[in-house]
């Protein structure tokens, strides 16, 4: 069973992000996504984004991530509207302000 993280916008919006694992994702469908470092008690998001398809776009900056920013675990929201998914990545960015958003 996957975990779950709740993530709040800027808006006050609530999303819910499931924990996916690397080799499992193999899904065409567009969405968001966090990359997230854990804590012992905490989620720190390292970067948002956002792909129309997961099975490719959700793992392009996951090396840098890991790499340059100790990224342990990716979450994602299916989201298959174009202009529903940016808003919610805007949403999600002006809230967290991830560091690999700004770089």
């Amino acid at each position: 069973m996957n975990q779950t993280i709740d993530l709040r916008g800027a808006s006050g919006a609530v999303y819910r992000y499931r924990e996916v694992e690397q080799d499992r994702m193999q899904t065409p469908m567009g969405g968001n996504y966090v990359y997230v470092k854990r804590g012992s008690n905490e989620v720190e998001v390292l970067y948002a984004g956002e792909a129309a398809n997961l099975a490719e776009g959700l793992w392009e900056q996951w090396q840098r991530a890991q790499k340059d920013f100790g990224a342990t675990g990716v979450y994602l929201r299916l989201n298959v509207g174009r202009v529903v998914r940016h808003e919610e990545l805007q949403d999600v960015v002006a809230a967290l302000q991830p560091p690999m958003n700004a770089s």
